[in-house]
């Protein structure tokens, strides 16, 4: 089995990109001794919730939030997560004045129409009036009240315009998409805090598409863990979703061997203290291997 890898922001981000690496998916140990892989150079000089994938072609493809309450999001690419391409920026909300933030962005390539598609969590204020008395109010007066939107292209450089992505009725955040076995599955955030109502936990809705038709009926993946940063592999004879328990600054999980009972392995991982919210990806042993030489 190839060894995975966790790609997250340490603090407030200002530190850039970093990685760990485990062969199991359990046990896992920082690279480069916790120093950054690469330094952020646009926007807020931050990257929060940094999202490392892979195309075909094999090259590493990182998306991340470039600040709190901005409008675009940071993009760069590699061929051996040692040396990145020049950063730059993907505006994704310019069109809405009153946006309070552009967050947990994901980027994944769809073979079938040979197109990129960036989502990412924002609030619009008032758009959705329903579920918009939650959370507590920001200095604007505004609260938080997410939805999944999202952008396509065909080379990176050339983004298509946004669309509303995914609407689950309640505030909704931190997609992550995974295929397995034929099965494609949104992990997300339901952020629902309204009376006695407190979820604060990750949800699962399944679809026949990558980019469409994601049932608005989902499935409870874990209990009000205070769950945030939703990241799914598949690890032996099961499918393993890592999450960042916010309030205690610590990484959980859960595991299905059916994706209809969910079990908390939390315990069983041994994660070093300080990790933020990231993604998990597989590489080559001898990607790793190059990684494990930097010192």
């Amino acid at each position: 089995m190839d060894p995975f890898i966790y790609a997250y922001h340490f603090g407030d981000g200002g530190s850039g990109l970093h990685l760990a690496w485990s062969e199991d998916g359990f046990k896992w140990q920082l690279l480069k001794g916790g120093k950054s892989f690469a330094k952020p150079g646009i926007g807020d000089y931050v990257m929060l919730d940094p999202h490392l994938s892979q195309t075909p072609d094999g090259m590493y493809h990182l998306v991340w939030a470039t600040g709190p309450g901005r409008k675009d999001l940071g993009y760069s690419y590699s061929k051996n997560l040692i040396d990145w391409a020049a950063q730059r920026l993907i505006p994704v909300m310019e069109n809405d004045s009153l946006v309070l933030n552009a967050k947990s962005p994901e980027l994944l390539y769809d073979a079938d129409e040979q197109r990129f598609m960036i989502f990412w969590s924002s609030t619009v204020p008032g758009k959705f009036k329903d579920s918009d008395k939650q959370n507590d109010s920001l200095p604007s007066g505004f609260k938080f009240n997410n939805r999944i939107y999202r952008k396509f292209s065909s080379d990176l450089r050339s983004w298509g315009p946004t669309e509303l992505f995914f609407e689950a009725g309640f505030n909704c955040s931190d997609a992550s998409i995974s295929t397995d076995s034929g099965r494609i599955m949104m992990f997300y955030k339901d952020g629902t805090q309204m009376g006695k109502n407190i979820q604060n936990n990750i949800k699962m809705s399944t679809s026949g598409s990558l980019t469409n038709g994601y049932s608005i009926k989902p499935n409870l993946i874990s209990r009000r863990t205070w769950a945030e940063a939703p990241t799914g592999t598949r690890i032996d004879s099961q499918f393993v979703v890592y999450f960042h328990k916010y309030r205690n600054r610590k990484i959980g999980a859960m595991a299905t061997r059916d994706f209809k009972k969910w079990k908390d392995i939390s315990d069983t991982l041994s994660f070093p203290k300080g990790i933020g919210s990231g993604s998990v990806l597989q590489v080559p042993l001898k990607t790793l291997e190059k990684l494990t030489d930097i010192k």
